[in-house]
């Protein structure tokens, strides 16, 4: 690596490090979370039929957020534009 490159990675700050989906292990919805989105079966069965990182992405994008007021707002925004067969993002 590079000096540039060292000094930033020096400079880095621990909080802004491991947000990203790609950065961290999968997570997975929580078992309401969960029902409340099997009980959409046409929402569900799009969403199991995209790709493993759509999926990966979009649980972390649900379940990274720290108030349960989003985390419901992310998760009901995933099934209605998933029962439309679209993806979110």
């Amino acid at each position: 690596m590079k000096n540039e490159g060292l000094e930033a990675f020096r400079l880095r700050k621990e909080e802004k490090s491991r947000i990203y989906s790609h950065e961290n292990d999968k997570k997975e919805f929580s078992k309401e979370y969960e029902k409340q989105f099997k009980a959409n079966k046409k929402a569900w069965v799009f969403f199991e039929k995209q790709a493993p990182s759509y999926k990966k992405v979009m649980t972390h994008w649900i379940m990274s957020a720290k108030q349960f007021k989003t985390q419901i707002s992310r998760l009901e925004k995933t099934i209605a534009e998933s029962e439309k067969e679209k993806r979110v993002l």
